[in-house]
């Protein structure tokens, strides 16, 4: 006898199921624009009725949805936009410090940074300020020093590479240039033992892989199960990203395995790293350290946050003092004033005190915006008010980090690269609005490293070269919001003259 005896069957025709699973649909439909908390908050409808709508110009249209921002707030005439179905932007720099003030009542959105992992994954304020203080003297500003002399090491080399292209139609892809300098860099911090990625021949396969996994950022961000089907896919561009995943965690664990056995045997390593503050954590202690990610988790963060940001800034300084000859020719005036420092024996902290340099170096924070998206928080009880907008508690707020360096009334003339803006009295009262690395107790703690590396690199080499854009220099860099800005094209340039013969 069948357990289920055909005839016990109801068929439903495809009406019926279609019918079934739109009800559900609709409902939610109706709920979102209608009756939702948030449906007083002007925005697109589609945005208020699904996170594709974000999506779509995330992943499809190429890291499009924070440049868009803009446009809506002027579209609705709104200080407040509906981004999705429980997101809102905010348009205010009075909202912005009160999201970002010391003592904040915004916590992390959990449901977009748990796909982190590491520290910044860490919406419970108490396990981050336990965890960041553990590994917090790392990132100071003395770490910062104790760098210098890998950093000149390597600017030599770059320096002797550049020295052999003067005059010749050779191209130099400053893109990849940096990010191998940065990557460098940030791996000092994370091991105890050297690693260097410095091929200038070929473009390393740990950095290849990095660019293919940031490709998926909003996938993953998204839609992580659908990343996950799609990638195990053969044949398909996503299954290049799984191979690609593999490619990276396969470096990062025989980096880490290394400084594990330098850890069993008790060598004395190198130099202290985050992997030797994770080793000397005890497990069972939760009074000190009261919640520990995985390390291959902070590895990740930590290299595509502390070297993609860098290395992206970096390139787009060079793209805007090559286009802005006046401002060039300033700087490299007191460049040559600060020789001494820079070209016989060099003094980073008097290269970071350079007026005219510091102006360059916030200006090109400004204009490129690394991280230009969403930083998501959520509205805490009582709720918020952005001028005669009421914002519900528990709604997911966003005030990018592009909507402030864009912001006219604080910034005239945004789209202009103007380090003067920095200068003076003016540049003083603008100091609270250089927010290129967040503020608050979630500011980038690689924020000291950053700053050493785009003073030392900028000033090293344009004191040195004249430099050359490569292909039309009236071209407009293009970028794309991976989460952290990508351009488009890399810039490259020619090396036209040693300026120290």
């Amino acid at each position: 006898m069948a357990l289920f005896p055909a005839e016990s069957w109801i068929p439903i025709s495809p009406i019926a199921f279609l019918i079934a699973i739109s009800i559900p649909l609709l409902v939610t439909i109706v709920h979102r624009i209608y009756i939702h908390p948030l449906r007083h908050i002007p925005g697109p409808r589609l945005a208020a009725v699904s996170e594709f709508y974000g999506f779509y110009y995330n992943y499809i249209k190429e890291g499009g949805y924070s440049k868009r921002f803009q446009y809506l707030h002027e579209k609705y005439d709104s200080p407040v936009i509906r981004i999705s179905p429980n997101h809102v932007h905010v348009n205010s720099p009075e909202f912005f410090e009160e999201v970002f003030r010391i003592g904040s009542k915004y916590a992390k959105d959990p449901s977009f940074y748990k796909h982190f992992g590491g520290l910044d994954s860490m919406t419970d304020a108490e396990k981050f300020r336990t965890y960041r203080t553990h590994i917090a003297s790392l990132y100071s500003s003395r770490s910062a020093d104790a760098l210098v002399p890998r950093l000149l090491t390597e600017l030599r080399l770059i320096s002797k590479r550049l020295e052999r292209m003067v005059g010749t139609d050779d191209v130099v892809n400053v893109q990849k240039m940096f990010r191998t300098l940065s990557v460098n860099m940030v791996l000092q911090l994370i091991f105890p033992q050297d690693v260097n990625l410095f091929e200038f021949d070929k473009y390393h396969p740990f950095l290849k892989a990095l660019d293919i996994i940031m490709t998926k950022t909003w996938l993953v961000l998204t839609y992580p199960l659908f990343g996950i089907i799609l990638s195990a896919i053969p044949g398909l561009s996503y299954a290049k990203f799984r191979e690609s995943c593999e490619v990276f965690y396969k470096y990062c664990e025989g980096w880490a395995n290394d400084a594990q056995l330098i850890h069993n045997t008790r060598e004395k390593p190198v130099r202290d790293s985050h992997m030797t503050r994770y080793q000397d954590i005890d497990p069972m202690n939760h009074q000190k350290v009261k919640a520990v990610p995985h390390p291959l988790e902070d590895i990740f963060n930590f290299i595509a946050g502390g070297s993609d940001t860098t290395a992206y800034t970096a390139s787009c300084a060079i793209h805007y003092l090559l286009t802005s000859p006046e401002v060039l020719a300033k700087l490299q005036a007191e460049l040559d004033e600060s020789a001494p420092f820079i070209r016989v024996e060099l003094d980073h902290k008097r290269i970071q005190n350079l007026t005219y340099l510091n102006a360059v170096v916030k200006e090109a924070l400004r204009l490129s915006s690394p991280v230009p998206g969403c930083l998501p928080r959520i509205v805490p009880n009582g709720g918020a008010r952005v001028g005669s907008i009421y914002v519900p508690a528990g709604t997911i707020a966003s005030v990018s980090l592009l909507s402030i360096h864009q912001n006219a009334t604080l910034f005239p003339q945004p789209q202009k690269f103007s380090p003067e803006r920095w200068l003076g009295e003016g540049g003083k009262r603008l100091e609270k609005w250089n927010v290129a690395f967040s503020r608050g107790p979630r500011q980038c703690i690689g924020t000291n490293i950053a700053y050493l590396e785009l003073h030392v690199c900028l000033a090293y080499l344009f004191s040195q070269f004249e430099f050359a854009l490569s292909g039309n220099p009236k071209n407009k860099l293009e970028w794309v919001d991976r989460f952290i800005a990508t351009n488009v094209e890399d810039v490259k340039v020619r090396v036209v003259k040693n300026r120290w013969i």
